[in-house]
């Protein structure tokens, strides 16, 4: 099948990811978790200039350390430096005790410069069903990026349900653990991958065959580091 180079807007665009749980899931429901972050958080996220999409996700895996994705594409990714980003509200009345999110749950936040966007032709618009998570630090970062646009992403585009692919690079990360006891996460992977599917369910078998090829056993098989996590589309917001 195959797809097409899209050119990203903004002067300097990116993506802000936040990957989340609920840390005292007896004081804050799931429910009460997603009621924040639907009627509460977005919408003061987009009382900003610099945010106007957000899609939020669900991790396949019930054992996940943190089910929740939150993807915020942006126009400019230096809008993450500002004080106008800085001052969105972390507090609110619905949440108990100190009214502070961060009491309540854990974050793991990053921001990541655009690389790459690849898409089906004729792609339709809407946030895909699914998407796949892949971060990874290279051992060679030429010939890492010489597979993905010279071989992986032409497998990729060929799996059904495909619609597009979009690539980052790490700028910054954080996670605000609570507790001196709890070990601190790593440094996450250097680059980021999401590939973004349609259909009921993934199709394993055509995505086991996509990591056949020699160059992609090289690839895989040489990370520095690497993490991987799918997940189910729960909202899509707009400004």
């Amino acid at each position: 099948m195959g797809g097409v180079d899209k050119q990203a807007t903004g002067k300097n665009p990116g993506l802000l990811f936040v990957n989340s749980k609920i840390t005292k899931p007896d004081e804050v429901s799931d429910e009460a978790y997603t009621k924040w972050y639907e009627e509460v958080h977005i919408p003061d996220i987009f009382k900003t200039s610099g945010i106007s999409e957000a899609s939020r996700f669900l991790s396949i895996d019930p054992k996940s350390e943190r089910p929740y994705l939150a993807l915020y594409p942006l126009g400019d990714l230096d809008f993450l430096q500002t004080d106008e980003f800085r001052s969105i509200p972390v507090h609110h009345d619905s949440i108990p005790g100190s009214h502070a999110i961060f009491d309540f749950a854990d974050f793991d936040t990053r921001y990541y410069k655009f690389v790459q966007h690849y898409e089906a032709e004729n792609a339709k618009s809407g946030q895909p069903d699914f998407v796949i998570a892949a971060a990874f630090t290279p051992t060679d970062d030429e010939d890492y990026e010489n597979w993905y646009r010279q071989e992986h992403l032409k497998e990729i585009s060929g799996i059904t349900g495909w619609r597009k692919t979009q690539r980052y690079a790490l700028t910054f990360a954080r996670q605000n653990r609570k507790s001196a006891a709890e070990k601190e996460l790593d440094e996450p992977p250097k680059f980021l991958t999401l590939h973004y599917f349609d259909g009921e369910s993934l199709p394993e078998q055509e995505l086991a065959g996509a990591s056949g090829s020699e160059w992609t056993k090289k690839q895989l098989g040489s990370m520095k580091a690497q993490q991987m996590a799918v997940f189910k589309k729960l909202s899509h917001h707009t400004k």
